[in-house]
């Protein structure tokens, strides 16, 4: 079941409290072998940004919330 809310990195650091950068969140995903849910194309030269299912994160960030504080 896909979620109908995606996000890329960058937009998930910003709203994760307490805070974790693009780059942990990256290495984060990389570490587990999460695969991106898609691709979005930001306006910017480059590769598309890859986009991963909101919950997955938000439940991710639960998960190492007490060792973030």
């Amino acid at each position: 079941m896909a979620s109908a809310v995606s996000l890329t990195l960058a937009e998930a650091s910003q709203v994760l409290d307490p805070p974790l950068s693009e780059r942990q969140l990256r290495q984060i995903v990389h570490a587990l072998g999460w695969m991106p849910a898609g691709h979005r194309y930001t306006g910017r030269a480059g590769r598309p940004a890859p986009e991963y299912d909101a919950t997955e994160i938000l439940r991710l960030h639960a998960a190492l919330a007490p060792w973030l504080a």
